[in-house]
């Protein structure tokens, strides 16, 4: 940080504290996606920084995520996929306050080049040709 004589320096490159604030968010996604209770949230932020999250504001940071998968999902593909690897790994998920193992079926384009992309990614409740 740099000092000045009054303290009014604020560089007009970055937010105040943006990059930190950004961190803390998607620590707290990473915790809700891990099933870790809102009590522990609570707990492990208060230590961290002396400020704890109710549930409502764990939630609302966690709708954005759904915002950015949905975007993901509904994104147009630009270009032409030859190869393609479908796979699943399971997971522990939460759905309605009960964690369970789930599939997570993977799609991966890999394009002429070589290049390898995400296509997709999926829930269900099995790994099937079905699914």
């Amino acid at each position: 940080m740099p000092r000045d004589r009054h303290g009014d320096f604020s560089t007009a490159l970055f937010e105040r504290y943006a990059r930190s604030e950004k961190a803390l968010v998607a620590a707290l996604a990473e915790m809700y996606v891990q099933g870790v209770s809102t009590r522990k949230v609570k707990a492990i932020t208060e230590e961290l920084c002396g400020h704890s999250f109710s549930a409502s504001a764990i939630s609302a940071i966690n709708k954005g995520l759904d915002a950015t998968l949905a975007k993901f999902a509904h994104r147009p593909l630009e270009e032409a996929y030859p190869y393609l690897i479908v796979d699943a790994r399971y997971e522990k998920v939460r759905e309605s306050g009960v964690i369970r193992s789930q599939a997570v079926l993977i799609a991966i384009g890999i394009n002429w080049e070589g290049h390898r992309q995400v296509l997709a990614v999926e829930l269900a409740n099995r790994e099937s040709q079905s699914s």
